[in-house]
């Protein structure tokens, strides 16, 4: 026995002199001797006495193989094996170590009661380190316990060396009992070949195409799997010789995935494969001049469809970070020419191009000939207008006093609608009426649109109501206008006499001019408005509501002034069955409320028509890239019915993955050079495709951190090249540049590792390790915990053996004391 603090021992006597002196004067010597040993006790604790023993209790470390390299079978063997070892362990102490390319901690998952061990997800679970899986049971292992290694393995190493461990724990004294597992058996499948795109894009499905040869007619399970996570499984039949297999899966994670797959077939085996697929999330560059939230439900839908939407007001200078460009209602005569340039290149490259239709889509003559770059890339162009001459527009307000507030700011929103959708070759006049009239915009071209706005915007009320008078001054007035198309639209809230307004309407139709008339409110002579509308061919309408004003007002202009833009119900028909139809049931559709009247090209593929005639959706390929047109619009002005049709989430998602590039702005690949262990990277710029101006700086990452900068040069026009060594690293590098680009896009590569390819195990290997630690082969459950005469030190301190009998001591000396107060007290009162 030792003391930590030996001096206390010298105060240990203290207690018992004390008690010899207090021994005549107490007649309590049984309390006295209780009180005199206890701090007597206390003093021997304080002095920290231990004693040191020899300890055969164990600490076993098991070790379990979980790496790909295994069967179904042997994981569940181990798994047995596992917690049949630990139900015997009685006093001893254990714990169960899964290993692969590392250690791991066991999930909750996989100890629901007995052991269940799962193979070790994605990168980790391709290699087998047992170096690194003795070292940490030999760590693992607590102090003053006798150690002992149970390792249970197929013993197919590729990382570390297990001759450096097994000596390790030779040293230290470790044996290591062995449990030899059977490993992949050689299957009779045999896999030829794997096909995977060069790029795909998240959320959408892509093919895998597979090549294996069968013995013998079967059925089998193919599943697949991206860093480590199920994707899917599915079963196929197996006709004897070789077999072409297609799977279908999809992924959300982006970049340079590890795409594995397992074929297991029924009676003979399982083969398995590992590939590198560059996988992207797909950016859409939108181009809207609608009022933000309108396309709300386009964004929705393409948001849950892994899209990344970046919404714009301008075309920006840059356009390599995007695989799409939408024009969504775009006037797109008024894009720059360099811009229009950019486009053009843009899609012959390979991006993606849509024309999403719209009122601002505008009609105007090119010279004869010519075509701007962005409609040579499209497979439709905008229609002319029903005549190429200019058309005349005369609005007549009624600014009487009643119109006074919304109504007023509401006609002026109106009329200046109808100005801003007017071609400059068009005329237009306003004339505003009370008890008289003038014109606000005396008749003129509507060139100068900022003048003439600012003319309307000027408009006040004021007076009563005269609408014959102002009828008869607009007609007299268009007339003699040098125009094919002539439109009145009178604007009232009020009531006055007809005055002869219905003759004057029959002459407007002689005529060829035609009045349109507009009733807000209650207040007005709906027969009269009615009457003068039926005879000149032009149409009514009363609100009740003066908010739907200015559509209303814009929708008759167009349709009475031969503009592309067409209004009115429409019911789309399918022309040709295409891919992007699938699942989304157009024979549901509902009617669209109108479109822009496009023609196709002669070679575009017309898939969707307005009433067979228009089209409604055409695509074609132009160079490298793709690109459509669809002649309504994605909202609630023409799509309304739409938004809330079941298919419209799934017929645009189609319509934009459709448009993806699929066609590199060149070709990238990486090869693995054995000779030099050294991965060798090539980019390959399509004929087209200019030259950047400098090399992005591009990086490789590799399995346990691998990250190195790879330096790129140019070898020829159009062509550069990189290296860079691996250290005999396996396993799947990606090669990424810093900043994205198309010309030189991420990319991955796998390098098998030896688990996907192997067979058995190596038993010998196995036995060599336990042979040569003083371990046991294959030994029973039973004997793990036999120490075989091993033994330990043990040191057990005794101080708090002390202090519990020190405290026990007090505690009967004072029940001694009290008993009788004890008594009396739980004794019940009368």
């Amino acid at each position: 026995m030792t003391f930590d603090h030996p001096w206390l021992l010298l105060f240990a006597w203290l207690p018992v002199a004390w008690a010899a002196l207090e021994w005549r004067r107490t007649p309590r010597h049984a309390g006295l001797v209780l009180k005199a040993v206890s701090l007597s006790a206390i003093l021997l604790a304080l002095a920290a006495p231990q004693l040191t023993i020899r300890s055969s209790r164990m600490a076993v470390a098991i070790l379990v193989d979980t790496s790909a390299s295994l069967s179904p079978q042997d994981l569940a063997h181990a798994s047995d094996l596992a917690t049949q070892i630990e139900k015997t362990r009685g006093r001893h102490w254990t714990r169960v170590i899964p290993f692969a390319r590392s250690t791991r901690e066991a999930t909750p998952d996989e100890l629901s009661g007995s052991w269940k061990l799962q193979y070790t997800s994605g990168d980790g679970g391709r290699g087998t380190d047992l170096e690194a899986a003795i070292r940490e049971g030999i760590a693992a292992s607590p102090a003053g316990l006798v150690p002992r290694l149970v390792l249970i393995s197929d013993g197919k190493e590729n990382y570390g060396s297990v001759a450096r461990a097994a000596w390790q724990a030779q040293q230290l004294r470790v044996p290591v009992d062995v449990y030899s597992l059977s490993g992949r058996p050689k299957p009779e499948l045999l896999l030829e070949s794997v096909a995977v795109p060069s790029l795909v894009f998240t959320g959408e499905r892509f093919p895998l195409d597979l090549a294996i040869r069968s013995p013998r007619r079967t059925t089998a399970a193919a599943e697949t799997a991206a860093e480590g996570k199920l994707l899917g499984s599915s079963r196929v039949t197996l006709e004897p010789g070789l077999n072409r297999v297609r799977v279908n899966t999809s992924l959300t994670t982006a970049g340079s995935v590890e795409l594995t797959g397992t074929v297991r077939a029924e009676g003979a085996g399982e083969v398995r494969f590992a590939k590198a697929l560059s996988v992207r999330r797909p950016k859409v560059l939108l181009l809207s001049q609608d009022p933000r939230g309108t396309e709300i439900h386009l964004l929705r839908t393409l948001e849950a469809a892994q899209f990344d939407v970046q919404r714009a007001t301008e075309i920006p200078r840059d356009l390599d970070a995007y695989q799409l460009i939408v024009f969504n209602n775009w006037d797109l005569h008024a894009v720059p020419a360099t811009a229009k340039t950019a486009v053009e290149q843009y899609v012959q490259e390979g991006g993606g191009l849509l024309v999403i239709g719209g009122e601002r889509n505008v009609y105007i003559e090119e010279k004869k000939g010519q075509e701007d770059p962005i409609e040579r890339a499209l497979p439709a162009k905008l229609a002319p207008p029903r005549t190429p001459e200019g058309t005349l527009v005369v609005l007549i307000v009624d600014k009487s006093s009643s119109m006074e507030g919304r109504k007023m700011e509401l006609a002026r929103l109106a009329a200046i609608g109808v100005i801003d959708n007017l071609r400059p070759i068009d005329r237009v006049g306003v004339l505003i009426f009370d008890n008289s009239f003038q014109w606000a915009v005396p008749i003129r071209k509507a060139e100068d649109r900022t003048l003439i706005k600012r003319l309307v915007g000027g408009i006040t009320p004021d007076g009563g109501t005269q609408i014959a008078p102002a009828l008869a001054e607009a007609y007299r007035r268009a007339l003699p206008q040098n125009a094919i198309y002539k439109h009145i639209v009178l604007l009232t809230d009020g009531i006055s006499e007809e005055g002869d307004s219905l003759n004057l309407a029959q002459q407007a139709a002689a005529n060829r001019v035609t009045i349109s008339t507009v009733g807000l409110g209650q207040d007005v002579n709906r027969a009269y408005l009615e009457k003068v509308a039926t005879l000149s061919k032009g149409k009514s309408y009363f609100l009740t509501d003066p908010s739907g004003l200015e559509r209303i007002l814009l929708r008759d202009v167009m349709e009475h002034t031969g503009s592309t833009a067409i209004e009115r119900p429409v019911t789309p028909v399918v022309m040709r069955p295409a891919e992007i139809l699938e699942g989304v049931g157009m024979e549901t559709a509902p009617p669209l409320r109108g479109y822009v009247k496009f023609i196709a090209k002669p070679t575009a593929d017309t898939i969707l028509t307005i009433e067979r005639k228009d089209p409604l959706l055409a695509r074609w390929q132009y160079g490298l890239g793709r690109t459509a047109v669809f002649t309504s619009d994605a909202k609630s002005r023409w799509a309304a019915n739409w938004v809330a049709w079941k298919g419209f989430d799934r017929f645009w998602a189609n319509l934009f993955r459709d448009l993806l590039p699929h066609a590199q702005a060149g070709e990238t690949s990486v090869e693995y050079d054995s000779a030099g262990d050294a991965l060798v990277v090539e980019y390959r710029l399509a004929r087209q495709v200019k030259e950047p101006e400098k090399v992005p700086d591009i990086f490789v990452f590799g399995p346990g951190g691998f990250r190195r900068p790879v330096s790129v040069v140019k070898v020829a026009e159009g062509a550069f090249r990189g290296r860079v060594p691996v250290g005999g690293r396996q396993g799947l590098f990606r090669l990424r540049p810093l900043e994205e680009s198309r010309v030189f896009p991420e990319v991955g590569i796998y390098l098998p590792e030896a688990e996907l390819s192997e067979y058995g195990s190596d038993e010998a290997l196995l036995r060599q390790l336990s042979q040569f630690t003083g371990g046991r082969f294959q030994p029973d459950i039973g004997s793990i915990f036999q120490s075989g005469g091993r033994s330990v030190p043990s040191t057990m301190r005794l101080w708090p053996g002390l202090l519990a009998t020190a405290v026990l001591l007090n505690l009967i000396e004072l029940v001694m004391r009290k008993w009788r107060g004890i008594l009396d007290a739980l004794r019940p009162t009368k």
